[in-house]
């Protein structure tokens, strides 16, 4: 179906397939899906990669149409949207030879409900033609698309691997961050937009990866951030603010005349010879800005400089929320956990006050309970267990620490050496670490029940 112009159809093109996407649901439920936003991330750093500015004259070397991207969702299709009617349709005249369709009772046919770029929705059946978003687009000959982006990204290490391997749910706020900036950096290389309204894309793009603030500062503020990232060079100041000025001219007076830097030390010279254009010159340092920031994430993300500020007792309220969580399912709960979990075992021996024990106790009923569900099966002993633990009432903290005091037994008997990583090894792992924080309350309200029993005992 797909056609470069007239009659010439692509020969070939890149294409996968994914799990079922229907379309027609609410946007919100598209979300929860995934697999429609991991496409969409997945033509951002395509449509990203391509776009590498030349390195004298600063043009990318592919428009973001080069890196379209069109879903096809199999289903019935109304014969009325892919073979309008004669009658009405009579401003458009049929040419060729037209594919005979049998609609069925309800003036359907087999086909695709697609969309384009994520923004325009179409529909096709058998015969039906797909053409480029802007007319006359060039074909990069010598394109290999798996070639094209190993090179990308083994060239930047593993800075840009989080952005296309990583889980949405794991890339952090500085990763959908840049992401989002992407997007906006891709638009400020579209045919369709053009040069102007490229600055102002590029100006969105800049303002939300380097999160400059809105009014008057913002000039100020990115001369600081640029060079806090790439150094403070000569005239860098000048291009901003002529960036910036141009931006303004757009947005607010429809158009500006100021698209190419005027060399000059000076903003009092406004009439200076002009030289590099300020959208080429923008793109440049814009993906300078955001192979600088992976990296300082990436150093950051080994360091694990993110966690360090993380009490454990914050850790346990996530671990709260994971079990709690209802759009996911047990096993992906687990798996969510021991990552929490993790962090809470590299950090049990720093010191922390004002806990209070209850929170550090819920998420193990919660994790006693999501593997009784999710297993069966279990030992008895540890089934015994798991249903005491569940059982015990929330307010009697001696009777819940001495069933994690049974389960951690069980943790290190030999019939209990299992995988880490299983669910019923986050489970005990994670009794395993609750009760390092809270076995001296354990013995503490042990003597106080105790005292209590000979008390009863000795009385008349």
């Amino acid at each position: 179906m797909l056609f470069l112009q007239d009659d010439l159809r692509v020969r070939s093109a890149s294409y996968c397939t994914v799990p079922f996407i229907e379309l027609d649901l609410p946007q919100s439920r598209i979300e929860e899906l995934g697999t429609l936003k991991d496409l969409e991330r997945l033509q951002t750093l395509v449509a990203y990669c391509y776009a590498e500015p030349h390195a004298i004259s600063g043009e990318p070397f592919l428009m973001y149409e080069h890196a379209s991207l069109a879903i096809f969702s199999p289903g019935k299709v109304s014969i009325y949207i892919v073979r309008p009617d004669k009658v009405e349709f009579h401003h458009a005249t049929h040419v060729g030879t037209e594919t005979a369709l049998t609609p069925d009772a309800r003036q359907q046919v087999d086909g695709y409900a697609g969309i384009y770029n994520f923004k325009t929705f179409f529909w096709v059946t058998r015969g039906s033609r797909l053409y480029p978003p802007v007319s006359h687009i060039g074909l990069n000959l010598s394109q290999d698309l798996s070639h094209n982006l190993d090179e990308f990204f083994v060239y930047r290490g593993a800075d840009y691997e989080p952005l296309l391997k990583s889980p949405r749910s794991q890339l952090g706020s500085t990763g959908e961050r840049i992401l989002t900036a992407m997007n906006w950096f891709n638009s400020a290389t579209s045919y369709v937009v053009g040069e102007q309204g490229s600055i102002v894309n590029l100006a969105v793009a800049f303002e939300t990866l380097l999160g400059l603030p809105q009014g008057e500062s913002v000039t100020d503020r990115f001369v600081d951030s640029v060079a806090l990232l790439l150094g403070r060079f000569p005239r860098l100041d000048m291009w901003v603010w002529q960036f910036y000025k141009a931006r303004s001219e757009i947005v607010h007076q429809g158009s500006t005349a100021r698209l190419k830097f005027v060399a000059s030390d000076s903003r009092r010279i406004s009439n200076g010879p002009e030289y590099h254009s300020l959208l080429t010159f923008g793109r440049q340092v814009f993906r300078l800005c955001v192979d600088t920031l992976l990296r300082g994430a990436r150093l950051a993300e080994n360091a694990k400089l993110e966690e360090l500020l993380i009490t454990k007792q914050e850790r346990f309220q996530q671990i709260c929320k994971v079990f709690s969580d209802q759009s996911s399912n047990l096993p992906d709960k687990f798996r969510r956990v021991s990552m929490l979990l993790s962090a809470i075992e590299r950090y049990r021996f720093v010191p922390e006050s004002d806990y209070g024990i209850e929170k550090v106790l819920a998420p193990t009923r919660l994790a006693a309970k999501s593997l009784l569900e999710l297993d069966p099966v279990l030992d008895a002993t540890l089934r015994s267990s798991l249903e005491r633990l569940v059982a015990a009432p929330h307010r009697n903290h001696y009777e819940t620490l001495d069933a994690i005091r049974e389960l951690k037994e069980f943790s290190g008997a030999p019939e209990a050496r299992i995988e880490a990583d299983t669910p019923k090894g986050i489970t005990l792992r994670l009794i395993r670490a609750v009760w390092d924080l809270t076995f001296w309350n354990y013995f503490s309200l042990k003597q106080q029940h105790e005292r209590q029993d000979n008390q009863n005992k000795n009385s008349p």
